[in-house]
């Protein structure tokens, strides 16, 4: 349960989001813009896999409390939503610190057991694409622990299936016979979300600690496509293996120390950019 003050707070801010719905959802397309940190951008100036997981991720969690089907909506009802896959396809374009970009948001499927939600993050000062992608997400029921159907969705979501950006066909990975590299990771509270379970985010970033240095210094990420298929807790060891494909992506496998595996991750890489002059940088008007 929420102590007095967090309820009073949670309370003021989703007013707040409410409030400000009507001129963020147009035609059922939800936007929401942000401002770049440090900690959100690589040295080659691209949003990092982090950030935009994270900023597409709160956008969603906005639309949803403005349907009242937020997850501490849903909670009360002893349901919980979990997003089991994404794939995010991403532009060679530059984000510098302090710079706005808008996430454009919408549900563009809900199926007896998944809501497909589209998304594309794009510059706000020229609407250039940094971004887009697909995601699934599923209700799963606290008490039996499995999934349930979205039918109490159906008259509170607006779903836009016109605006489909991507087939939301399962992208099935390949067994690799060998591994190129293979990584433990403990988790460990930096890992956490507020669930106590390690967090999507986390998943992403051991993966690609995983990546060849040699692949680093000369490409960057084009695409990733990531499947969520079981929880892991503090202390528990995640063993990490790559693989080189024919095709050219990599594929990141995380596995518990039953062997079950936890997360796949397939990613492609392509040649990075010319690096911008820390001149240009430090001369842009701010």
């Amino acid at each position: 349960m929420l102590q007095d003050g967090r309820r009073v707070r949670l309370v003021v801010q989703t007013k707040k989001i409410k409030q400000n719905a009507k001129k963020m959802i147009t035609e059922g397309k939800y936007r929401h813009t942000y401002t770049a940190t440090a900690s959100d951008i690589t040295p080659l100036y691209k949003l990092t896999p982090n950030a935009m997981l994270m900023y597409f991720q709160d956008s969603f969690a906005r639309l949803m409390t403005i349907h009242d089907v937020a997850a501490f909506d849903i909670v009360k009802q002893h349901r919980m939503w979990v997003i089991t896959e994404v794939q995010i396809d991403i532009q060679p374009m530059v984000t510098y610190w302090s710079e706005d970009f808008t996430v454009e948001l919408w549900v563009s499927e809900l199926t007896s057991l998944r809501i497909y939600c589209d998304f594309r993050i794009v510059r706000k000062d020229n609407e250039q694409l940094i971004a887009s992608g697909t995601s699934q997400w599923n209700i799963l029921n606290l008490d039996t622990k499995r999934l349930e159907t979205t039918d109490f969705l159906a008259d509170k979501l607006i779903v836009v299936p016109e605006l489909m950006t991507a087939s939301h066909k399962k992208v099935r990975f390949p067994k690799p016979q060998s591994f190129d590299m293979l990584m433990e990771h403990r988790a460990t509270r930096l890992d956490l979300d507020f669930n106590f379970h390690v967090s999507n985010r986390s998943y992403v970033t051991i993966a690609l600690l995983t990546m060849p240095d040699e692949v680093l210094a000369s490409q960057t990420l084009a695409s990733v496509i990531v499947h969520w298929l079981h929880e892991t807790y503090l202390d528990e060891t995640l063993t990490c293996h790559m693989s080189h494909i024919d095709d050219g992506s990599y594929l990141h496998t995380l596995t518990n120390a039953e062997g079950i595996v936890v997360c796949e991750l397939m990613s492609r890489w392509q040649q990075q950019p010319e690096i911008s002059e820390v001149s240009e940088v430090l001369n842009r008007h701010l």
